[in-house]
């Protein structure tokens, strides 16, 4: 298994698979945008000689390009997203005469579980021999964005991962999980996603030292873990963006630390899109899950749980103390009337969010 921070990182070691691939290049992406970065993709692509090609996206990608709703109305007549809405079909029409063919996922609907459910994974398996898994899409903004992906060679690993592909390019989406050489991997398909994170939860509640997460969207339930993990003498930080590009969550943030007593930081070199949790220095939570109330109950996502001794010491040595560095303490004091608020206001979203999808 390989660690690779950030998007120029992981396009390095991508592109030397993708060069050498004969048989099939699968790639799964919640966005791909036509832009330098989705051409990029679409130009090593159009390069290789792999004979089965394939793009599956979330419909995500289709209603939203550069972070903006392409139909809001102050959206519908810029000229610059409906340039680059332009581009990107233009890209999709050259792929698809080129041979690779694309899907997209969980297309949207009137019902509340239809507009929320997303198919959130980011997933490239490339001729049964390789994988990558992690946070990064294809698009400008979002390579612009902190991240990390994992490359792993893993046959066993690498089975699993085309598998899911597989399930999901067919309209299946499967609960599954797989161990292997200091790695688990769970699936979540959107409906019985509490199992898999029932592994997640497991080990916040079993940590004994300390709980480093790093991610720009926390919500409960897990928050409620890492409040029970503090208040057993587990020290607890949190390392979020300052610049996020979903502002609630900077304040939530802010009053959910203060009545947890958690350590917060504001990561303040740009945004950080990296989402992973090491309890005690000996489980390293990736994927592609947020640790938020979507990933948690509708969304479907790849989770990891990752023991391999050198992968948590690489972490630790190039992504989590350098953002630690390149961050702020918070003062996340707050009165007790506004910390009761919050807790009424999130049992609110929760019953409704329940009800309602």
């Amino acid at each position: 298994m390989q660690l690779l921070v950030n998007f120029n990182e992981f396009w390095s070691r991508l592109t030397e698979d993708i060069r050498l691939a004969q048989q099939s290049i699968f790639i799964q992406t919640f966005a791909f945008e036509g832009d330098s970065v989705g051409e990029q993709l679409t130009e090593a692509l159009l390069s290789s000689p792999a004979r089965d090609k394939r793009v599956l996206a979330d419909s995500f990608t289709r209603i939203v390009l550069s972070d903006r709703l392409r139909y809001f109305p102050s959206n519908i007549f810029d000229p610059s997203l409906r340039r680059e809405a332009s581009d990107t079909s233009a890209m999709m029409s050259r792929l698809k005469s080129a041979g690779v063919k694309i899907k997209f996922t969980n297309p949207y609907g009137a019902s509340p579980r239809k507009l929320l459910s997303r198919n959130h994974k980011k997933l490239i398996v490339i001729n049964d021999r390789v994988a990558y898994f992690g946070g990064i899409n294809f698009s400008e903004h979002n390579a612009a964005w902190h991240d990390m992906m994992l490359r792993i060679d893993n046959q066993t690993a690498v089975r699993f991962l085309r598998a899911d592909f597989v399930s999901t390019w067919n309209g299946c989406n499967r609960v599954a999980r797989e161990q292997c050489d200091g790695l688990e991997l769970l699936t979540a398909d959107g409906q019985s996603n509490r199992a898999a994170f029932q592994r997640v939860i497991d080990l916040i509640d079993r940590a004994r030292r300390t709980i480093f997460v790093e991610s720009p969207y926390i919500t409960f339930p897990f928050y409620e873990r890492l409040r029970a993990a503090t208040r057993r003498g587990v020290s607890v930080t949190i390392l979020t963006p300052a610049q996020n590009n979903w502002r609630f969550f900077a304040n939530y943030a802010r009053l959910e630390s203060a009545r947890s007593e958690i350590d917060l930081r504001l990561f303040k070199d740009g945004m950080s899109h990296l989402k992973a949790m090491l309890i005690d220095d000996e489980y390293l939570v990736a994927g592609s899950s947020n640790f938020d109330y979507l990933s948690y109950r509708i969304h479907q996502e790849l989770i990891a749980v990752i023991t391999i001794s050198d992968i948590i010491a690489d972490f630790r040595e190039r992504v989590m103390v350098p953002d630690l560095a390149k961050s702020v303490e918070v003062d996340s004091g707050s009165s007790a009337l506004s910390q009761r608020w919050l807790d009424l206001q999130m049992r609110m979203l929760d019953a409704a969010l329940t009800i309602h999808t």
